[in-house]
């Protein structure tokens, strides 16, 4: 009970975003959760969730992709919000959000930070205009708000090595078999739940090729947490591919585009 208080008492957040057209937002919630930064994948960032409502961010860290999760939330969707993604050195993004419409400013320039606590397990700061903002139309913003939060995080996994070991070469296999166009092999790699969305051979092909890259990139490790393994696999984009075992055989069962890589 008192370390859910502590937790219940450093997730704060105070202050608004005004915008000339539209009603402040003004959050009473913050969340922060570790994900992977859209501006090179292969690096992680502290996305902080400034709401009117709580999220469940509990649930969204068991995800793969935790940003989409809180983002399809209630608390998020039925209300207007702000996100930050925070990085060491006062380096911080924001997206203030009102329904679709979305103001979008980083540090340094307009926006400035001042970011008092950045550990694995908390952040804390403040964000602020240095002056009001202008849009491409006409609109006119600023922010001046405070937030202190825990971050989430699942306990820690075990690390693949490079290759991605068991599960890696289980996902190399279905590539294979996608590239030969047999569609038993293909169903075979893949979870019951996902082979159940395939209605033929080509379908399969299709799908799997909007869900991962056209052909298998470079696996670059991962993590492995029981029964469950996330592969890393470097290709146009950083994917994320969650493998579960089934028996002796790892399967496919979904993935995700974690973002852009640096190819420098």
């Amino acid at each position: 009970m008192a370390l859910a208080a502590l937790a219940l008492f450093l997730a704060t957040a105070s202050g608004q975003f005004t915008a000339s057209r539209h009603d402040p937002i003004r959050p009473k919630y913050a969340a922060a959760f570790e994900t992977r930064d859209q501006r090179d994948a292969r690096k992680r960032v502290i996305e902080v969730v400034l709401s009117e409502e709580p999220v469940d961010v509990k649930t969204a860290v068991k995800e793969l992709d935790p940003h989409m999760n809180v983002i399809n939330q209630p608390a998020l969707m039925d209300h207007n919000h702000i996100i930050l993604w925070v990085r060491p050195g006062n380096d911080v993004s924001m997206n203030a959000a009102y329904g679709a419409l979305q103001f979008v400013d980083m540090t340094p320039g307009s926006l400035e930070a001042d970011i008092s606590v950045y550990t694995p397990d908390r952040v804390a700061g403040r964000l602020h205009t240095t002056r009001e903002v202008k849009t491409m139309d006409g609109e006119t913003y600023t922010i001046d708000v405070k937030f202190d939060t825990e971050v989430t995080r699942l306990p820690p996994g075990t690390k693949l090595a490079a290759g991605g070991g068991d599960p890696g070469k289980a996902l190399t296999a279905l590539f294979a078999a996608v590239a030969k166009k047999n569609y038993d092999t293909i169903k075979s790699h893949v979870t019951p739940r996902v082979a159940e969305m395939f209605t033929d051979r080509d379908d399969a092909i299709q799908t799997l090729g909007i869900w991962l890259p056209k052909k298998a990139g470079k696996i670059t490790g991962g993590e492995l947490r029981g029964d469950t393994a996330i592969v890393e696999m470097e290709a146009d984009y950083l994917y994320l591919v969650q493998m579960v075992k089934s028996g002796d055989k790892w399967l496919y069962d979904r993935s995700t585009r974690a973002g852009f890589i640096d190819v420098k």
